[in-house]
């Protein structure tokens, strides 16, 4: 009895994979292709992350892959996962102004960063899945719409 629990709950806790991410949190670095003319989403994350943490992260990932394939497509959007524990990323956190696990939403024009957000009020939602959708997808679509 214990054994087919076990794979109930295996088969309906798995995730399922989506068109181009697949099924499970991205590795560290960048999904699409970085150009100089973009939007791209930072997670930085640290070592050891919490329930949160891998809520948000997965969350981050399936809505950027539903909601904006087409931008992914055209290399007007990406997403780095970035371990800011490690010496050669610790930069970022004084680039961007963070001292933990954060989203930072990046506009790049000619390579250079052209305005930044840091979405500080996404712990406020972090364990709510759609409030978190819901404010990713305002937040891009606004800096979508500058370009």
């Amino acid at each position: 009895m214990a054994f087919l629990l076990a794979l109930f709950f295996t088969v309906v806790m798995t995730p399922v994979p989506g068109p181009s991410f697949g099924d499970s949190l991205l590795p560290d670095g960048c999904l699409g292709n970085l150009t100089d003319n973009q939007i791209v989403v930072y997670y930085f994350h640290r070592k050891f992350r919490c329930q949160s943490c891998d809520i948000l992260e997965f969350t981050l990932q399936k809505t950027l892959q539903v909601t904006y394939s087409d931008q992914f497509i055209a290399g007007k959007l990406a997403m780095c996962v970035i371990n800011v524990d490690q010496p050669e990323n610790r930069h970022y956190l004084e680039q961007f102004q963070i001292l933990s696990n954060s989203v930072v939403i990046v506009r790049k024009r000619s390579g250079v960063v052209a305005r930044y957000k840091t979405l500080e009020s996404i712990w406020d939602v972090s364990q709510d899945r759609e409030a978190i959708d819901s404010l990713l997808r305002t937040e891009v679509a606004a800096f979508l719409s500058e370009s």
